[in-house]
């Protein structure tokens, strides 16, 4: 007996009415939801932004947002696909999705072309590096602003620090469509995007556990705790669990990067042809026993290329997309009420499949190839150097007491000059969030030693949103420009 009704799911419902008629249809909302998303501030950084390759000149590699559009085409083919087969098999109209098929398909497309908007300047090292920072500074910071005061609230240290400490792309994607660029859009719309449902204070499972894989990293914020509740509340999912197109999603992001990452790589010259071909033999020989799946592919495509190494790599990601979509709508729909219910605890691409070996292959070769190269890590180590750089200029708007900091928000003030130059550099959105947190807090029930360190901790994720917002060019011109270099 099928218990799946997608209508329970997708939704026209925001968090703010639109000031649009109320009537409005799913389509309507999903392709208002597309307009909002590719409109904003956040889509157009993503051209500015690390894949790969920091500071990249070359516009044939790919940037943030060209991977993300290649993310996007994936996923609507496979959201097609499994359309298809649920058309084939008489099962759209049971399920609530006769008729609904292109807001699906839109719903699926806007996450994977989000995806990624939560990237800091230079991708997993940025997040590494806004991590480190908080980590070494953020208490002393709070220790400094706090001096002569009693002592403060378990909060802090249960949860506000421990926040800080980690940033994760896929929880400030959340943040920024929400919070930061303010786009209202549907609760289906942010569901889709919600890889991961645990905070940074929440302990990561045990491995074996039945949520370990949802809740390997942070999927959202403190400052976006009440958010989630609501995306789970409007959406019928339970605590924990994840919204059943954040599969489609991820699987078209591992589909898509994994073959790109090695494209661009030959293309730089820091793989040869020959090089690839090598060691992608090498690699899927080491994780496979006498299996001949990813070699007959590859023989293929060298067959049909010959030396040609565009004709190759377009053959070999033609055969392997159409092939890992397949097996990814297959997996969609074998596990399809454990998909519905957000409970399926692994990607649609699993690990006992000749698919994923081809996957973990390709990223196998990318990782020790390609991700240590000296061209790779050098512009790296330089955003390093500018974003902890950046972060210690800006330091002294977190050392300032809770009063000194408000003064310099409400009018100049000659005696903090410095902080007050500071604090006009920040983007007017980042500093309209926070004070829509501190407004926020006047009708809480927190305590007001709990009020003061919230309204530190929004002061904290203000610098956070600043900087992580940067584009990569950008963050090395500031940091030239305020040290004088």
């Amino acid at each position: 007996m099928i218990s799946m009704n997608y209508l329970t799911k997708l939704t026209c419902t925001r968090p703010r009415v639109s000031s649009a008629d109320s009537d409005r249809d799913l389509l309507t909302e999903t392709e208002s939801n597309r307009g909002r998303i590719i409109q904003s501030a956040a889509i157009r950084r993503l051209q500015q932004k690390t894949q790969v390759y920091p500071l990249e000149t070359n516009a044939a590699v790919r940037s943030r947002l060209t991977h993300s559009l290649e993310v996007q085409q994936t996923g609507r083919y496979l959201a097609q696909t499994i359309l298809q087969r649920l058309s084939d098999t008489h099962q759209l109209k049971p399920m609530g999705l006769s008729g609904q098929e292109t807001a699906f398909i839109n719903l699926v497309e806007m996450a994977c072309l989000m995806h990624d908007i939560g990237n800091p300047p230079f991708g997993h090292f940025g997040e590494a590096a806004i991590s480190r920072w908080m980590q070494d500074k953020a208490h002393l910071c709070h220790e400094k602003a706090f001096k002569n005061q009693p002592a403060r609230s378990s909060l802090l240290e249960t949860t506000l620090l421990p926040d800080l400490f980690t940033y994760e792309g896929n929880a400030q994607a959340l943040r920024i469509i929400h919070h930061l660029q303010d786009l209202n859009l549907t609760y289906s719309q942010m569901g889709a995007l919600m890889k991961y449902t645990r905070t940074p204070y929440e302990p990561r499972p045990d491995k074996g556990s039945p949520d370990a894989y949802r809740k390997k990293k942070p999927g959202y914020y403190f400052s976006e705790a009440h958010l989630v509740s609501d995306i789970w509340n409007h959406l019928d999912i339970n605590e924990g669990c994840r919204f059943p197109l954040v599969y489609i999603m991820e699987a078209a992001d591992d589909i898509s990067y994994c073959i790109a990452d090695l494209e661009d790589a030959v293309d730089k010259g820091i793989l040869s042809f020959r090089d690839l071909r090598f060691r992608l033999y090498e690699v899927w020989e080491e994780f496979t026993d006498h299996n001949n799946y990813l070699p007959n592919i590859m023989e293929s495509a060298i067959q049909r290329a010959g030396n040609n190494k565009q004709e190759f790599i377009v053959r070999l990601r033609t055969r392997l997309v159409r092939d890992l979509v397949n097996y990814a709508a297959k997996r969609y729909l074998q596990q399809h009420q454990a998909v519905f219910d957000g409970t399926l605890d692994e990607p649609l691409i699993d690990g006992q499949s000749d698919q994923h070996l081809a996957l973990d292959t390709l990223k196998t070769v990318a990782i020790r190839y390609v991700f240590t190269s000296m061209e790779k890590e050098t512009p790296e180590l330089r955003g390093y150097s500018a974003l902890m750089g950046l972060m210690d200029i800006f330091q002294p708007l977190l050392e300032l007491p809770r009063a000194a900091f408000a003064s310099i928000t409400e009018k100049d003030s000659s005696r903090h000059f410095i902080e007050q130059r500071l604090y006009h550099r920040l983007s007017g959105k980042h500093k309209l969030a926070y004070h829509q947190a501190l407004q926020s807090l006047l009708s809480s029930d927190y305590s007001r030693e709990e009020q003061d360190d919230l309204e530190w901790y929004y002061r904290a994720r203000l610098l956070i949103d600043y900087v992580s917002g940067m584009t990569d060019h950008f963050v090395l011109t500031e940091y030239q420009s305020l040290s004088a270099i």
